[in-house]
């Protein structure tokens, strides 16, 4: 039990960090934010989006997500939300930018507020001769009731966190952590947000 606590109180001081650096951030990105949000008021034609590059296989996806809950700046509860696993694309990859879309897998279900919202679980990945392996993946939650914060805005998610990597070779295997979204805390009703832990096996 001793030792429970201590690794409970460690984690919740890891986290405490990044809530504070999170914080710090915020100002900082609402400001940087602003030019964006400005150059978007103008009406302009939207380019068709990039073809998508042909798909070559499958590949077995596996994330750990856990939602982080603080109270007045500091990490009062740590949950384990769920374990999901689905089959996600493995595309051609020319070394580019990722110019391919991820699918959704099975994901669960998030308590906030005496509800309980549905957890959006994405990803993808692509291989290339010259450019080694690529992969993305995201873990998103937007309430029925999510705001959007501009006329070309979508609705504005609750938590959201994201990654993309890029490795050399063509491992069978690619694991990483999400990280968070900033512009996801950008008038956030509440501080939580989601952790993932992904594995692509191919």
């Amino acid at each position: 039990m001793r030792q429970q606590k201590l690794t409970l109180n460690r984690s919740i001081s890891t986290h405490a960090r990044v809530a504070a650096a999170i914080g710090r951030g915020l100002a900082r990105v609402r400001w940087a934010a602003m030019p964006l949000l400005l150059c978007t008021l103008p009406a302009h034609a939207t380019p068709a989006p990039p073809p998508v590059p042909p798909a070559l296989r499958e590949a077995r996806m596996t994330v750990t997500v856990k939602l982080v809950e603080t109270h007045k700046g500091v990490v009062s509860k740590i949950t384990e939300l769920c374990t999901v696993s689905g089959s996600i694309p493995v595309y051609a990859d020319d070394g580019g930018p990722a110019l391919f879309k991820g699918r959704d897998i099975a994901g669960c279900r998030m308590p906030a507020k005496g509800r309980q919202l549905d957890v959006s679980v994405w990803g993808a990945k692509a291989i290339s001769d010259k450019a080694g392996t690529y992969a993305t993946a995201g873990v998103s939650v937007v309430p029925p009731d999510a705001v959007r914060l501009c006329s070309m805005c979508g609705p504005q998610p609750l938590a959201d966190s994201r990654a993309e990597v890029r490795v050399s070779g063509t491992p069978a295997s690619v694991s990483f952590d999400l990280n968070v979204n900033p512009v996801s805390l950008l008038n956030a009703k509440g501080s939580v947000w989601l952790e993932g832990h992904v594995e692509i096996v191919d």
